[in-house]
């Protein structure tokens, strides 16, 4: 595409433009300007042009700096991915995993299939508990402490 040279006027100012598009997309970027300039020039307590320019620029550099850090963060997952699908052998390999966990799902069906085919004579009975005494409680998480019984106090004994 051939340089296109035009004359814009952004908020008063003429300015010279030239570039490699053409002059419809250099108005509208124009406009764009234009349109944020004039956001400050409404807001901020008595901007000139040239202070409305710079807190625009400084606004448009903003903007341009979260998308640039977020486009890198996009690209540092998108490579994460990459990685863990490499990882796991790409696409044949999620189909051979899918495979093998089918296979297990199968095998498991099978099984509780013939379970429950099974009379209810033949399959083991839960133990029973005597009724009446205490079930005796602990921690699962903790090996046990001697023969203790009742509350065990943490404080120091003198």
């Amino acid at each position: 595409m051939e340089k296109t040279r035009c004359r814009l006027n952004i908020c008063g100012v003429e300015v010279t433009v030239s570039g490699d598009m053409d002059r419809a997309a250099a108005e509208r970027i124009a406009e764009a300007v234009r349109s944020r300039m004039q956001q400050v020039l409404n807001t901020a307590y008595a901007a000139s042009i040239e202070k409305a320019a710079v807190i625009t620029a400084m606004n448009l550099c903003e903007e341009l700096a979260r998308q640039e850090a977020a486009l890198r963060q996009s690209e540092e997952k998108a490579a994460q991915l990459e990685e863990e699908l490499r990882q796991l052998g790409g696409a044949e390999g999620l189909r051979a995993r899918l495979q093998q966990a089918e296979g297990k799902l199968k095998l498991a069906e099978e099984q509780v299939r013939r379970l429950q085919a099974q009379p209810a004579a033949a399959q083991p009975a839960a133990p029973e508990k005597p009724a009446g005494q205490p079930v005796p409680m602990r921690n699962p998480l903790r090996p046990d402490i001697g023969e203790q019984e009742g509350l065990v106090s943490f404080f120091a004994k003198e």
